[in-house]
């Protein structure tokens, strides 16, 4: 009876640990935003501040921001970037773009907290004049609270 009764809580143990991680994931779930920087490039005039748009969806991760030209005036395109979230919020998420004789490869990671969130990553450039990378750094916030 005594055995029963141990399988009987460590099942519960098991039970509470595999739905507090669920809850934990599922806890992140929301649309957050923020801004992403990124160092300038060397053949534009200024560093990249952009809006950052990033949705977490059970295990999913959804990042958008705006691609300028070269000048930074005009939005050309958007990036969208797709990844994951672990259980403990560490994101990371990758994308690819091209156009106008330009393309660039994206990667990022970091941590989401409660309502918060970090990121820092890289970009691959090439262009026109040649292939470089610039750093990133992103903060954001979940939406509505």
């Amino acid at each position: 009876m005594l055995r029963r009764m141990l399988e009987a809580i460590g099942l519960v143990v098991v039970s509470l640990a595999m739905m507090s991680n669920a809850a934990m994931a599922e806890g992140r779930d929301g649309a957050y935003r923020g801004t992403i920087v990124c160092t300038k490039l060397n053949n534009s005039q200024f560093i990249l501040r952009a809006p950052l748009d990033i949705t977490v969806s059970g295990k999913t991760v959804v990042a958008a921001r705006p691609v300028f030209n070269l000048p930074g005036t005009l939005v050309v395109a958007t990036e969208i970037a797709t990844g994951s979230i672990a259980d403990d919020g560490a994101i990371s998420f990758n994308s690819k773009w091209h156009g106008g004789g330009s393309s660039f490869a994206g990667s990022y990671s970091g941590m989401i907290g409660d309502k918060t969130g970090t990121l820092t990553g890289t970009q691959d450039w090439t262009t026109v004049n040649g292939k470089e990378t610039r750093n990133c750094s992103a903060a954001i916030v979940l939406t509505g609270s």
